[in-house]
């Protein structure tokens, strides 16, 4: 029905993923930001990002009536949904690529960048408020900081529906996939004070997103992941954010000629 040329390459000029939100697709490329119409292609509104992102690799995210994108060194920034005009901007003090997905809960946003697999770098909790509308650039201050040797990279967090904990994988910290230990924290989201913590019992680091099993038997919940080095886990949660230990469960990926060099990052 129609195509429209918005970015270009596949590093940081290129498209990020869009997102459908009612009759409208967002998305970015370079140092733009497009509101699309879905019907027919034309750009209905664009706005100026800060600077450009990291390869784009996330798409952005929406919660009330705002949108937020990853940029590069360590940054998010927050638009107005409707007419893209910038609200503010956060950047972090260890910087990093911005490779975790942005997730929204509450009026917090939660996510995390990443310098090198053995390098520092912060997990972020931000309110999403505009406390300033005077200001385009406002600088935000985060309401608190997880630093993890390694970073994070496309781990996204499960945000408990009750809002009494954050599930969060890491990186294992070392270099390769076959050295370090990877975590899960259970988080306060209040404060980002650790409730539980789960070192899994294979090397490798996390990098995908902490789902929840919504259709089982367990009333609190059983969650799934996957770790670099090609395993698939399932822990479960009690109510109070601690991990049930001893429901840990795993099963070893393969290839279809049985390769133990077999990984998962989806």
């Amino acid at each position: 029905y129609w195509s429209t040329a918005l970015g270009e390459g596949y590093d940081s000029d290129a498209c990020g993923s869009p997102i459908l939100i009612g009759d409208y697709i967002y998305t970015y490329a370079k140092n733009q930001i497009y509101k699309v119409n879905k019907m027919t292609g034309e750009v209905e509104a664009s706005g100026t990002m800060d600077h450009a992102s990291s390869f784009a690799i996330n798409p952005p995210t929406y919660a009330d009536g705002m949108i937020f994108v990853g940029l590069a060194n360590g940054c998010i920034q927050a638009f107005n949904a409707d007419t893209l005009e910038p609200l503010w901007i956060y950047h972090d003090e260890l910087g990093g690529q911005p490779n975790c997905p942005i997730i929204y809960k509450n009026g917090y946003i939660y996510t995390g960048f990443w310098n090198s697999e053995t390098a520092e770098a912060n997990y972020v909790c931000i309110s999403a408020a505009d406390e300033d509308p005077s200001q385009t650039n406002e600088k935000k201050v985060a309401t608190w900081t997880h630093t993890g040797k390694g970073g994070y990279y496309w781990a996204g967090t499960y945000a408990d529906e009750s809002g009494k904990f954050l599930l969060q994988g890491t990186e294992d910290g070392e270099s390769g996939y076959k050295s370090g230990y990877a975590h899960v924290f259970s988080m306060n989201p209040k404060n980002g004070k650790a409730i539980d913590d789960l070192t899994l019992p294979f090397t490798g680091d996390i990098r995908c997103n902490i789902v929840k099993d919504t259709e089982g038997d367990n009333p609190t919940g059983d969650y799934y992941f996957t770790s670099k080095s090609g395993y698939f886990y399932r822990i479960s949660v009690n109510a109070d954010g601690t991990f049930d230990k001893d429901s840990l469960r795993w099963i070893k990926l393969e290839n279809s000629k049985g390769s133990d060099l077999t990984m998962s990052t989806s």
